[in-house]
């Protein structure tokens, strides 16, 4: 829902046959393809990559579980996708995926969207809290997997190995389950657009702070994932541009 309301013409959704059905009735705007088991497996991969091909960008990690066969299936899309050219935000459970297997990253047009400990996870380095103390390391982790890194946190940093930017949108209240989930929609809806990923990467942790700075005006720090998604159109509506031709 995120990626429809930053701009996207279609999401498409490919998930578990336990769970397809509840997120189809989620809401009519999302398009989602039942995959053959419980969990999401090799075996998908087929119809997973046939989905890809008419996409402009994918995204992977929400919600998709760490079981062994699933990790060997993200593997396996980030594989295809990097084979397509297909830009790719990686988040969630698909980070902890790479930890074996970063070596992927370097073949991708990537984002890589960790909080501390996730990136903990796959790197084995404490990140601090203090944007201009990440940065030395955000810079190097971009630079040695060949990726776009996205440092969630109270100081969000975005780094690409030459270029890096700290993010200061946002507040304490975001500070709850889904709102990583929305900012890879937004990111995700940018790589579509053709936006460089280092790029698309630092405007999605903007806009997404800012959303959450203007629902805590509405609502303070009592706030869910999905109060954003309805203020991105209220703060993206005046970037818009009509052609006339």
């Amino acid at each position: 829902m995120a990626a429809l309301r930053t701009g996207a013409g279609l999401a498409i959704i490919a998930a578990p046959k336990s769970v397809a059905g509840t997120i189809r009735g989620f809401s009519p705007n999302l398009i989602v393809h039942s995959l053959s088991g419980e969990i999401v497996t090799p075996e998908d991969v087929t119809k997973i990559s046939s989905l890809l091909e008419p996409a402009n960008a994918l995204i992977i990690g929400p919600g998709i579980g760490l079981r062994p066969e699933t990790e060997q299936a993200v593997h396996l899309v980030i594989e295809k996708a990097s084979e397509a050219n297909k830009p790719i935000v990686i988040d969630a459970d698909a980070i902890r995926a790479l930890g074996k297997r970063k070596d992927l990253l370097r073949d991708a047009k990537s984002i890589i969207t960790p909080h501390a400990g996730e990136f903990k996870a796959i790197s084995g380095i404490e990140a601090p809290q203090k944007g201009e103390q990440r940065l030395p390391i955000c810079r190097r982790f971009a630079s040695e997997w060949g990726c776009v890194l996205l440092l969630k946190g109270h100081d969000t940093v975005v780094a690409d190995g030459r270029r890096a930017r700290v993010n200061r949108t946002g507040n304490p209240g975001m500070a709850t389950g889904g709102m990583g989930d929305v900012l890879s929609g937004i990111a995700g809806t940018f790589l579509a657009q053709g936006a460089e990923p280092f790029f698309a990467a630092a405007v999605a942790a903007y806009i997404h702070g800012l959303a959450g700075d203007l629902v805590y005006e509405q609502k303070g720090f009592h706030m869910v994932a999905s109060d954003l998604i309805e203020t991105l159109p209220l703060i993206l509506k005046k970037y818009d541009r009509l052609s006339r031709t």
